[in-house]
């Protein structure tokens, strides 16, 4: 990020006001060489975004945010096996079992919504813990890919901690850095709305 700020500053050229030791034609080429730079980083996070989009992403960001009638909060079925049959003859009321289905399935939800959110909190103190929180409750898949999309997507987490964690040196956090910077669509974008779109 220090790196990008330089060269964007660098090519936006001496400020209004600012001495410098620079001639304007050392100037000149000094802005265009930093907007060559920027460039080529554009064009690296592209190529590697267009490999990424030839890879189908089995796990989707779902498991950040379950959907109202995912059958991943675990609805409960019924005691025959199959929805689909007709529940044998009771002497209690016929929709009982589906009364009590529902508010299993309130409660599984509840549930989740709490731990995730408990991850959430503990990612907004200690990130590794918490990634190691949310991965062991099935809250976030153990792929750099799931990882990082959970942080670019899931709401409440702190932006600085999610940089000190992409900028940790340990291996998963760089495999989860570069599957982050992947996820990234520069398409149609001017350079000054990707570079702002990135930081």
């Amino acid at each position: 990020e220090r790196m990008v700020n330089g060269l964007l500053k660098t090519a936006q050229g001496v400020p209004p006001g600012a001495t410098t030791t620079l001639l304007p034609p050392q100037e000149v080429t000094l802005k265009f060489e930093a907007m060559k730079s920027l460039v080529a980083i554009l064009k690296s996070m592209g190529d590697w975004m267009n490999q990424q989009l030839q890879i189908p992403d089995p796990h989707s960001t779902k498991k950040c945010e379950p959907a109202e009638n995912s059958p991943e909060v675990g609805v409960p079925h019924l005691a025959n096996g199959n929805a689909d049959e007709p529940a044998e003859a009771s002497d209690g009321p016929a929709e009982a079992p589906n009364d009590v289905s529902d508010v299993q399935t309130i409660e599984q939800r509840r549930a989740y919504k709490l731990e995730l959110q408990e991850g959430i909190s503990l990612f907004n103190r200690k990130p590794k813990k918490g990634i190691e929180f949310l991965i062991n409750a099935n809250k976030v898949g153990s792929s750099p890919e799931e990882i990082a999309a959970f942080l670019k997507d899931a709401a409440g987490l702190d932006k600085t901690l999610i940089g000190d964690y992409l900028g940790e040196r340990e291996e998963m956090s760089l495999k989860v850095m570069h599957a982050y910077v992947d996820s990234f669509d520069f398409q149609g974008k001017e350079l000054d709305e990707a570079i702002r779109v990135f930081l």
